[in-house]
């Protein structure tokens, strides 16, 4: 139970970082935007203010007692000489003094710690108007205070310095920064709040859960790059159990997901499949590719379709040319058997779509292409169809009816589940039915939790620290390897069949 409660926890992290992640741009982009108006609105409400000042030493009249005497006069005149300078009178003489309207700055006085010293500082938006101010001040001062101060006599110590900068400088890089942070770290929480409470299916065991069906087989995330060189070129392999770079758990459940197909193509006497997603980019076409290769690995005649005909692309990924002829073109006409070609060395036959098709549904959906399918009943071992997403096309739909039974293709922690169930329960009414969903580009499963060792993300398959996606292979023994997991599947299938 514990195991149980810490793999959900850890799959439910997972899923949180990979959203995050996945939209790193968006943070990105907000954090960046969020400086640059952090910047002009910190621009905009700078006020830079400059500060004059200057010392008196405080003494008493016809004495000549040095800095540090009378350092309780000295803190006693304080309010005093505050009350003085801070007076209107004294503002409105030095105003008057400068041709001003009013007195443009604030008046601040000190006594410095044990001494008998006063600073006085004169600031405002200015530092040339803080030193003219600060200095009529002092020319003015006496007359106002010559009947306050009594015996106590201030001298200038030092003269009124002229502010060089600003009291505080313009943090622009400062506020920058702290508006990028804020701006992430909210962006950051806001994703994590919205991909926990995303009504999708987020691992293996929530598929029994949310959705009106059961598993068929579980595909973790290959990447799709072969090393980081491979990355930064932006060079993408092919996901395909052929390509010697894909993880061997990636391989081994594309075969396992085979032999189950094999059975119910025995069991249900039908050997048409049609492969389908709720949404697009959820993987379909790859997982039908790979089954359609790993059937032609055990020997079996196959026939691919491209059934998404307002794309092209199927070629393209398995690496084909397309032989003059073949194909369906933008009017499809004449037989289409025609059309089909066998890929070289292999029992893997194709019809492929070479441009996209406007009127798609009425061509899926004619006499034509359902006469087509019965006769590749009788001839191919088996056919998969590469059908379109689902959702907003009737495509799906239409070849859901002419196929024996169907896959549904259903992305980790990517699709809403309504509409993963509205899609089960189209596929359902047809033909023989859903045999159950491929849950694929699984990022975290219970393998690596419980026991330590599995495939997913960045670890190709490995125990301990012995890594299978590092050697790609079992190298001179790959193809003794092989034999005996055909011999293997061939043994589980007969058992199952009896």
């Amino acid at each position: 139970m514990e195991k149980e409660t810490q793999k959900k926890q850890m799959e439910t992290i997972y899923n949180i970082v990979w959203d995050v992640v996945r939209n790193w741009w968006v943070i990105l982009f907000i954090g960046i935007s969020a400086a640059l108006l952090s910047y002009v609105a910190s621009a905009i409400t700078y006020h830079p203010t400059y500060t004059s000042s200057t010392t008196f030493v405080v003494s008493a009249r016809g004495t000549s007692t040095g800095a540090y005497a009378n350092e309780s006069q000295t803190k006693k005149l304080t309010d005093t000489f505050q009350s003085v300078l801070d007076s209107q009178i004294l503002k409105k003489k030095v105003a008057e003094s400068l041709d001003m309207e009013r007195f443009p700055g604030t008046i601040k006085i000190a006594v410095v710690p044990e001494t008998n010293l006063l600073t006085v500082s004169v600031t405002s938006d200015s530092p040339e108007i803080s030193f003219r101010l600060l200095n009529s001040m002092l020319e003015h001062y006496p007359e106002v205070s010559q009947n306050v101060l009594g015996e106590v006599v201030l001298e200038v110590f030092e003269e009124p310095d002229f502010p060089s900068a600003a009291d505080v400088a313009f943090q622009g890089k400062a506020v920058m920064k702290k508006g990028f942070l804020a701006a992430v770290s909210l962006i950051i929480l806001l994703l994590s709040v919205l991909s926990y409470q995303r009504d999708n299916v987020k691992s293996e065991d929530e598929v029994a859960d949310k959705l009106d069906t059961t598993v068929f087989g579980t595909l973790n995330h290959e990447s799709s790059y072969r090393n980081l060189k491979a990355r930064l070129k932006r060079q993408k392999k092919n996901i395909l159990i052929t390509e010697p770079a894909v993880s061997f758990g990636f391989v081994e459940t594309i075969k396992k997901m085979r032999t189950k197909l094999l059975y119910k193509s025995s069991k249900e006497q039908g050997n048409v499949l049609l492969i389908t997603s709720a949404m697009k980019k959820e993987g379909k076409t790859t997982v039908a590719v790979n089954l359609a290769l790993a059937m032609a690995q055990r020997g079996k005649k196959v026939l691919l379709i491209e059934g998404d005909l307002r794309r092209s692309g199927l070629a393209d990924l398995l690496g084909v040319d397309v032989p003059d002829g073949a194909g369906l073109g933008e009017h499809p006409g004449g037989n289409i058997e025609d059309l089909v070609f066998q890929m070289k060395d292999k029992s893997l036959y194709l019809l492929v779509n070479n441009v996209p098709h406007a009127r798609s549904t009425e061509f899926l959906g004619s006499r034509r292409f359902e006469a087509f399918l019965d006769a590749m009943r009788g001839k191919m071992d088996f056919v998969i169809i590469d059908g379109p997403s689902a959702k907003g096309r009737a495509d799906a739909e239409v070849l859901a009816r002419k196929a024996d039974f169907s896959l549904l293709v259903v992305k980790q922690n990517y699709t809403k589940v309504p509409y993963i169930n509205d899609t089960i329960d189209m596929l359902d009414r047809y033909g023989k039915g859903l045999l159950g969903c491929v849950f694929n580009d699984v990022l975290v499963s219970g393998a690596i939790i419980s026991s330590g060792y599995g495939y997913g993300y960045g670890y190709g398959y490995g125990y301990g620290r012995y890594h299978y996606g590092k050697y790609y292979g079992y190298g001179k023994y790959q193809s003794y390897y092989d034999r005996r997991q055909d011999e293997q599947e061939t043994v589980a299938e007969k058992k199952e069949e009896s």
